[in-house]
């Protein structure tokens, strides 16, 4: 079974790790470890700890996820991250929709685990990278704002 370890552990760098970042135009606002103010606004985002961060991507992303149960950690670390970065119902709903899953409706559960654990790892790979690059050209088509973050998040679909 997949290792949250080892998923955050690469995540983490994704987001920036400890760097702290008020980007103008980025719709979560101050983040630090990838946790936006946004999200968590109860929180001090500028004194947030890496366990902290540890702690809060856990709870609110690979157990929702259901990341312990998932045979693959690469497909386990493609979910979690892309939960990181669009939401944990949308990466969920994008997974349903990569395997197969009627109806998508964002919930990893017991159908979506057991298809999930049957798919070849590369296709699923594949297939869910096309999917969240589609939801990125979505975003970006709809609000021409959020342009300019675009070549990151292919980047980051194409390299996690």
């Amino acid at each position: 079974m997949a290792n949250f370890d080892i998923a955050v552990a690469k995540t983490l760098i994704r987001e920036g790790g400890s760097r702290y970042t008020e980007t103008p135009g980025d719709t979560g606002g101050a983040t630090k470890y990838g946790i936006s103010k946004k999200a968590y606004p109860e929180l001090d985002i500028l004194n947030l700890s890496e366990n902290r961060a540890r702690d809060i991507y856990e709870r609110d992303y690979w157990n929702k996820i259901c990341g312990d149960q998932i045979k693959s950690q690469l497909i386990a670390e493609n979910l979690f991250d892309t939960a990181v970065n669009m939401g944990v119902r949308t990466a969920s709903r994008l997974c349903q929709l990569a395997i197969g899953v009627s109806p998508a409706d964002g919930n990893i559960g017991p159908q979506s685990l057991a298809k999930l654990n049957a798919y070849e790892e590369k296709s699923f790979i594949a297939m869910f990278t096309l999917a969240k690059i589609a939801r990125y050209a979505h975003i970006c088509n709809s609000d021409k704002s959020q342009r300019p973050f675009l070549l990151g998040w292919l980047n980051r679909s194409l390299g996690a």
